[in-house]
């Protein structure tokens, strides 16, 4: 198919032309093709390289038999491309993965767009591979292993800045299968000399991260955990406002509403601290990479009046700083915004009144501190950057727009409807959207893994989680909801991030009342008229109605026995816990039993059905019990986790069938 057919399908699909300088792009990869399969194309931010990825792609399905797969780095890249591009381009003959799911891929879809995660999952070999953002290719071992293992005939990755020295971290299998990759380099001199109509950008998006001290840190997590009690509302504003506007405005809002939330030492600490909120340190350091006297004049947004002062004392020494609140008179705003026209103010901090009504077309950089969730509030705020005076040609008219967010907490979420925006009003968000992957709360959860050692039981990350007791009873009956902290660990395990098991003690005990149910519904003598309490003889009841099998399947209930562990150690769990299953087995030596493990796949998860047959003073049990884990693909992990669970409620069955009294020790 040629470029010329490529460029007719674009303009019949997304409705308009392609560009001179993009068809001189891809006549380059083509040509290049013929003798290269290895090849890096950089271009600037904003011009375009999606097009030409595509006109790759189009160029490749006549070359290769069987598919192409689209990398991207993160799953809204993924969605985004997906939606805007590829579907319009190519129709049915392209779809997309991006959190573990193969549909796509086992359909047979000639061109995928995933993750290198999903990607791996899915497929054994790639005929041809497209990457975005490649440069996350050059020394990332997940990128790596993914184009190691898919052995493709064709790579072809783009970037909009390549580092020298990634050059040097390219892995050597890959050029010893591919050869030594071509690189095929534009920057803004360069697409301009080869298409005089090339136009920058109207703006380009930068994030920084307003990054906690130690002491804030504690307290995220305290809210995080679930330890700061109160009205639930009230506490999840305070948490809200906390990581959104910092300590002045939290502390301001907490005293407001003092009686609706416990006191806390957490709380106590971060209101008597003199220091810098973290957002208003993140804007100092924003102001001494931009600074004031390249870019002013220099407007920031922030939704609280208590913050914006706390900024005017921040960067008080680095230039005229002006605030304007809602209490700002009418007369007031106009005469602020009259002398920064006239350069008699640097920067102008406000608040919602500066969102709409105020023109300032002079600015060159906008800082927003927060992410307003409101669309409009959003589309306000970017308006006075971007809505200003037409500029002659050059680099020197690009506006710059730049977000600080707080690592590890939902403002990283919240920029997703903004970054629509942004794209929609041609500001380039390439490099925005690279910078904000495992910055939201996954990567908190991952964080609190880590700091408890690799491994960690879910009730010490989410204090709503904690069991008074391990009866069966209730935990069939249980109907707990959603905690806020439940999202964010199903995302976690969704993206691989992290895996877990279930804890074997605690579920163990759990599975031993099934065997004493059914124990209970036949046994006899004086070990039956000690042990058969009941509830014992209530669940032998429902074992009855059910026919020898009970259902651990209820999300919610099964939450506090998960164990989570980051998926880096995974080898290392495995053999912890075929460690235990050894020590179980030899403590189980001499006892009459069996135990079959067969586990299928339900849903986005699989499902486990343990078959236990034991024998005590003649009688013989054999219930079956099925357990569900959701979001969790390892067959391995989920077998060996089972059989461990069935062997720690066999040897709780056997102690309590020997003492006859009864009791599950739930300690």
């Amino acid at each position: 198919m040629s470029l010329e057919d490529f460029n007719k399908l674009v303009r019949e699909k997304l409705g308009f032309e392609t560009y001179p300088y993009q068809k001189h792009i891809s006549e380059e990869i083509e040509k290049n093709l013929d003798t290269k399969r290895f090849i890096i194309v950089s271009m600037p931010t904003g011009s375009g390289k999606t097009l030409i990825e595509l006109s790759v792609a189009h160029y490749l399905s006549s070359k290769v038999s069987n598919n192409i797969i689209v990398l991207e780095p993160t799953r809204l890249l993924c969605d985004q491309m997906y939606h805007r591009f590829w579907k319009g381009v190519f129709g049915n003959d392209v779809g997309v993965e991006y959190e573990g799911n193969c549909e796509s891929f086992e359909q047979g879809r000639k061109i995928v767009v995933s993750t290198p995660f999903t990607a791996a999952k899915c497929l054994d070999r790639a005929d041809a591979i497209i990457i975005d953002e490649v440069h996350h290719a050059f020394g990332d071992a997940r990128y790596e292993e993914t184009l190691v293992n898919l052995e493709p005939r064709f790579l072809i990755g783009f970037t909009a800045l390549l580092p020298s020295y990634k050059k040097y971290l390219i892995d050597s299998r890959l050029v010893k299968s591919l050869g030594q990759p071509e690189y095929l380099a534009y920057d803004f001199k360069s697409l301009s000399k080869i298409d005089p109509s090339f136009k920058l950008p109207k703006a380009i998006a930068d994030i920084f991260d307003s990054e906690f001290n130690n002491l804030e840190d504690s307290l995220y997590e305290a809210f995080f955990k679930g330890l700061i009690k109160g009205n639930k509302e009230t506490v999840k504003f305070l948490e809200l406002t906390f990581y959104t506007y910092g300590k002045e405005a939290f502390c301001e809002s907490y005293r407001r509403l003092i009686g609706k939330v416990e006191e806390s030492p957490y709380i106590d600490s971060i209101c008597d601290s003199k220091d810098l909120s973290h957002k208003a340190r993140a804007l100092r350091s924003v102001l001494n990479i931009y600074r004031v006297e390249e870019f002013k004049p220099v407007l920031i947004f922030t939704s609280r009046k208590s913050t914006a002062y706390e900024f005017e004392r921040a960067i008080s020494d680095l230039g005229k700083v002006k605030v304007i609140t809602g209490d700002s008179s009418r007369y007031e705003r106009l005469k602020v915004v009259q002398n920064l026209r006239r350069g008699e103010i640097d920067v102008l901090i406000s608040t919602i009144v500066g969102e709409e009504g105020i023109d300032i077309p002079e600015a060159k950089l906008l800082i927003m501190t927060d992410v307003p969730q409101s669309a409009l509030r959003f589309y306000q705020r970017l308006g006075r950057l971007i809505r200003g005076k037409e500029k002659d040609e050059g680099e020197s008219s690009i506006k710059y727009l730049v977000v600080t967010l707080t690592p590890k907490t939902s403002e990283y979420d919240n920029l997703d409807d903004a970054l629509r925006n942004l794209y929609l009003e041609g500001v380039d968000v390439s490099y925005l959207i690279e910078k904000r992957e495992d910055k939201g709360p996954v990567a908190r959860v991952v964080d609190i893994i880590s700091k408890s050692g690799g491994q960690v039981l879910i009730n010490q990350i989410d204090d709503t989680k904690k069991r008074s007791s391990l009866s069966l009873l209730s935990l069939l009956e249980s109907n707990e909801g959603k905690s806020h902290i439940d999202e964010y660990v199903d995302r976690t395990l969704r993206d691989g991030k992290a895996l877990y098991y279930y804890d074997d003690e605690i579920m163990g005990k759990i599975v031993s009342q099934v065997l004493l149910g059914s124990y209970c519904n036949i046994g006899f003598g004086e070990t039956y008229m000690k042990l058969c309490n009941s509830e014992y003889k209530k669940i032998g009841e429902i074992l009855l109605r059910k026919k020898g099998s009970i259902k651990l399947d209820k999300k919610s209930s099964l939450r506090p026995f998960m164990k989570l562990f980051l998926s880096s150690n995974l080898s290392e769990i495995m053999k912890e816990l075929s460690e235990k299953k050894s020590e179980y087995e030899k403590e189980l030596e001499g006892r009459e039993f069996s135990v079959e493990v067969h586990v299928s796949k339900i849903g986005n998860g699989l499902l486990a059905q343990i078959l236990i047959s034991a024998t005590v003073d003649s009688v013989t049990v054999n219930p079956k019990i099925q357990i569900n884990y959701y979001d969790l693909k390892d067959e391995k992990l989920v077998k060996l986790n089972s059989l461990i669970i069935a062997y720690s409620s066999l040897i709780n069955f056997y102690k309590l069938t020997f003492t006859g009294n009864g009791k599950v020790n739930s300690k």
